[in-house]
């Protein structure tokens, strides 16, 4: 899964300068174990991005809540897949 973050910025802001900003990524990194985590801003807003292997879908819940919560953050979730998944992707469709 890749999950996109987006604080909101009054409260990134505040996060930032009471330093409960690296708390929070640094517990985002020990819930979602990401592959590779990458930080940008992107139209105009702080983004954290993280590629993660989530088994189930409902870890999510749990694992997301405190970004809705403490950081008021705009979250999406995409599944995707890496070029081994891609390939196995496509030759099930040349089977079928």
């Amino acid at each position: 899964m890749l999950i996109r973050i987006r604080p909101g910025l009054q409260v990134a802001n505040s996060a930032i300068s009471d330093g409960s900003m690296k708390v929070a990524m640094e517990r985002a990194h020990e819930q979602l174990k990401p592959e590779a985590s990458y930080f940008l801003p992107q139209d105009g807003q702080r983004t954290a991005l993280f590629i993660c292997d989530i088994a189930e879908e409902s870890q999510l819940v749990a694992m997301l809540d405190p970004f809705f919560s403490n950081l008021e953050a705009k979250i999406d979730v995409f599944p995707v897949m890496n070029f081994d998944d891609l390939r196995a992707g496509l030759d099930q469709l040349s089977q079928g």
